[in-house]
């Protein structure tokens, strides 16, 4: 079996998962990779998801041949064969280590940012990667995870050598990988599209979940302070969320209580990377769910997407005390969406005193474009 991408491999590999879906379980994945996969496998549990930093600790001269990896919480694991192999010294190891500890502080202010580390103690770990190879990173992976508190670590990963159940059998109660090849040379040879992840990725799918989850809890109140979506995904009544403008700059927070205002767009799972007046920027994942025959992303999918998105750039184009509420919407499809994340950029055409035109412009991860919208948002008062 071949995965088409790392997504593919976390929809396959939920399927096998789906035994714990509503249990007390919180899925982590490993950067950067690992959490391609780990997001589709807590989207289908409908479990939290976070990050487990480890850090492969290469051979000098051949840094890709891992020798040990160090993890959060002095985590740390030496492969004995491989330095007797490479014939690496103590004082290499140090060294290495010393510059790998840095890096993996400085990917946990990236990854994380001021968010929390989701709570393990007494909990289902899921640890999720894009494959394993010797092992390393798995098992320093799981350590931190019991360090952690984990009452029970599974590792799940769609492809690894036959022998990874024995050789994580001291460190993860349980394994669960899709494909075992006896011929195993590389993870790469298993994916048809094994580009490397960007940290924006994976801030970015952390960032998701993280919105998705707030707005699980909070739902309620949500509805009560800052009222419902309108029909497609535009803002209306939102006085409780704060009258007026939104300020330059707008923080993650503040993207996550933009989204949260619109519930089905919550639900859809868009993602909102920017937002001033002038442009908002939104992502929507291709998923099974949001798809019509063939595996096509549904067009209500991506009108929602733009609707959504054009509804919060009129409503930062707002003065005090207004809401709005979409009054017409004319699309054109230009392409179909098979996988990976669709873009949306909205811009404001016209800004007046009753009436507010967005165009919305949606590109696949390629950059073509799938789709064109242009709305009309009418200015509500509280005399409207």
């Amino acid at each position: 079996m071949r995965f088409r991408n790392r997504a593919d491999a976390g929809r396959q590999l939920a399927s096998r998962l789906l035994p714990l879906k509503g249990k007390d379980v919180v899925v982590l994945g490993l950067p950067r990779g690992g959490v391609a996969v780990a997001a589709e496998v807590a989207r289908a549990l409908d479990a939290p998801l976070d990050v487990i930093l480890v850090r492969k600790l290469g051979v000098p001269v051949q840094p890709e041949l891992g020798m040990g990896a160090i993890g959060e919480g002095d985590a740390r694991v030496i492969n004995a064969d491989v330095v007797r192999y490479a014939r690496v010294s103590e004082a290499d190891i140090s060294a290495v280590e010393q510059r790998e500890r840095a890096e993996l502080e400085r990917r946990i202010k990236r990854f994380r940012g001021d968010a929390p580390r989701v709570p393990l103690e007494g909990r289902t770990a899921i640890l999720v990667d894009d494959g394993v190879a010797t092992g390393s990173t798995a098992r320093a992976a799981c350590q931190v995870a019991r360090a952690q508190g984990a009452g029970k670590v599974v590792l799940a990963v769609p492809v690894a050598p036959p022998s990874v159940s024995a050789t994580l059998a001291d460190d993860a109660d349980e394994v669960i990988c899709l494909e075992t090849p006896e011929r195993f040379l590389a993870i790469g040879e298993w994916y048809e599209d094994f580009s490397q992840t960007r940290d924006e990725e994976v801030v970015s799918l952390l960032r998701a979940a993280r919105d998705a989850g707030s707005f699980a809890e909070e739902e309620a109140d949500v509805r009560e302070g800052t009222g419902e979506a309108g029909e497609g995904g535009a803002v209306e009544d939102v006085d409780g969320a704060g009258e007026g403008e939104a300020d330059e700059g707008t923080t993650a927070a503040s993207l996550g209580e933009l989204v949260a205002m619109m519930p089905f767009a919550a639900w859809l799972g868009l993602v909102l990377d920017s937002a001033t007046p002038d442009e908002v920027r939104a992502r929507l994942t291709w998923a099974p769910h949001l798809c019509t025959t063939g595996g096509l992303l549904h067009g209500g999918a991506l009108m929602a997407l733009a609707d959504s998105t054009g509804g919060i750039c009129a409503y930062l184009n707002l003065r005090p005390g207004a809401s709005t509420a979409t009054t017409s919407s004319a699309t054109v499809f230009t392409r179909a969406v098979r996988d990976g994340d669709v873009t949306a950029i909205a811009r404001p055409l016209h800004v007046g005193r009753t009436v507010i035109v967005v165009q919305t412009d949606l590109t696949d991860q390629a950059g073509r474009r799938v789709a064109q919208v242009t709305q009309t948002q009418a200015v509500l008062t509280r005399t409207t």
